[in-house]
């Protein structure tokens, strides 16, 4: 017994594991939204891929990774609920990681940590870590670079030459890549940002960039390799079907004769106009009459119309990006839209899963949270991230502002990354596209500290001071 005790004692004496030992206490709100909507939230695509586990056959419009993750974790171990489980424990253990490493850099503990724990009990937080989704593994991985860049900041120059945290980058940043097909966009910029940043371009290549490309390998090309899989994956063109309806509808004058046919090819043209929605892209692309085999047939000749309707018609193709995209920025709910979150309902479905709460009274407290932040008017609050990503944005831009914490802005150009990543690419505003920007907005903001208090940031090579 004395020993355990010594052991306890010696593991509470450093403070980054003491920091992460209390902030992965956060697992606790997250485990009463698991036990009260077990096993979690689903879609109907969790039921194509769950079936693609169940059958170990797979296709590659999700990304199969993730499909092979929820094969490895539910269908395996015979229980679906392990993938939330898992997701719930990993969520809570990315969380902590993040808090001990702001409390290595000198935010003081009870800032860390309560910050840590405030995110936890966010509603949109909670309900999203137990959902079926890519974006959730996704997430993790992206808060797993996050946790790693933090690493960095408190020593760029000291991270690259010594210690695992160089590695764990890379392989962060490789699960970015694969766990979805636009991931790749945030580690693009990310890496730019680290080439242009960093002084030591040769041990950047050899410690995060080699093991990044090692990972997107064993994907890709072993895994794959050795899987069942059809190659069919999203067609690039179909990224672009909502810049080419926003133009038709606005600037109809500007489409040729040939390229009017070949848009009636895939949906009839008032189709295209009067289906179009700049905030979701689903009423257009999930149409009866909207033939996507038949864009998919078309795909060159149409990624050629996408990119020619962009550089004639710019004002129209930003006008709706920034539709699409408004929710990252703009608290409040527009009326006319939808903001996409986790299904209150399990659908009907042939694989027999249906919601079992493990306790009634965890489900019952957490149904009383879930309805409190449905209404449309409080949206700003509960859901939509724009007061996070803004509350982020000036928080960098105040470290920006002295040369002495500049090097704190190594995580923030991961955040920002993924930021610009989303507001390109959003076909609808969901809450599961901004779930990785909404995360580490809220966990940056303990950094605002050193703005006001500059002389606690710990040393390169150094700790923090004690308080």
């Amino acid at each position: 017994m004395a020993q355990h005790i010594s052991r306890i004692s010696l593991l509470l004496a450093d403070r980054g594991r003491r920091a992460w030992l209390l902030g992965f206490l956060s697992v606790v709100p997250l485990l009463v939204w698991w036990i009260g909507w077990y096993p979690g939230f689903v879609s109907s695509d969790t039921f194509d891929q769950l079936a693609q586990a169940e059958a170990f056959s797979f296709n590659n419009l999700h990304p199969a990774i993730h499909s092979l993750y929820l094969w490895l974790l539910g269908t395996v171990t015979g229980n679906v609920a392990f993938v939330t489980l898992f997701q719930v424990l990993a969520m809570a253990g990315l969380l902590a990681l993040i808090g001990a490493r702001l409390h290595r850099l000198g935010v003081p503990a009870a800032l860390a940590v309560g910050t840590i724990w405030l995110v936890s009990v966010l509603p949109a937080v909670g309900q999203t870590t137990i959902a079926f989704w890519k974006d959730v593994p996704f997430t993790l991985a992206l808060l797993w670079g996050f946790a790693e860049l933090m690493g960095m900041a408190g020593d760029p120059s000291g991270f690259l030459r010594s210690g695992g945290g160089r590695y764990r980058l890379g392989a962060a940043l490789g699960l970015v890549w694969v766990l979805r097909h636009n991931g790749f966009l945030t580690v693009a910029l990310l890496v730019l940002v680290l080439v242009v940043a960093v002084p030591d371009r040769r041990r950047l290549l050899t410690t995060v960039v080699a093991p990044l490309i090692a990972v997107v390998g064993l994907v890709q090309v072993v895994v794959y390799a050795a899987i069942p899989l059809n190659p069919v994956t999203v067609e690039p063109s179909e990224v672009f079907i909502s810049d080419v309806a926003a133009s038709l509808r606005w600037e109809p004058d500007n489409f040729s004769a040939a390229e009017l046919a070949l848009l009636e090819d895939i949906a009839p043209l008032d189709v295209w106009t009067t289906a179009y929605d700049c905030t979701d892209s689903t009423p257009l692309a999930f149409n009866a009459s909207f033939d996507i085999e038949g864009l998919r047939a078309h795909a060159a000749e149409f990624q050629s119309l996408a990119l020619q309707t962009i550089v004639r018609d710019p004002d129209t193709v930003l006008g709706h990006r920034w539709c699409a995209a408004n929710y990252l920025f703009v608290p409040d709910q527009p009326d006319n839209a939808y903001f996409h979150r986790p299904p209150f309902e399990i659908p009907s479905n042939d694989l027999g899963l249906v919601r079992d709460p493990v306790s009634w009274k965890a489900y019952e407290f957490t149904r009383s949270v879930f309805v409190w932040a449905e209404p449309d008017g409080r949206l700003w609050l509960t859901w939509r991230p724009a007061l996070a990503v803004w509350a982020a944005l000036g928080t960098y831009a105040a470290l920006a502002a002295r040369r002495k914490l500049r090097r704190l802005l190594i995580p923030g150009a991961l955040w920002l990354a993924q930021l610009a990543n989303v507001a390109a690419t959003s076909p609808a505003q969901e809450f599961r596209f901004a779930f990785g920007v909404y995360v580490m907005a809220l966990t940056s903001l303990p950094l605002l500290w050193f703005v006001f208090r500059p002389s606690d940031l710990a040393p390169a090579s150094g700790r923090p001071k004690s308080r």
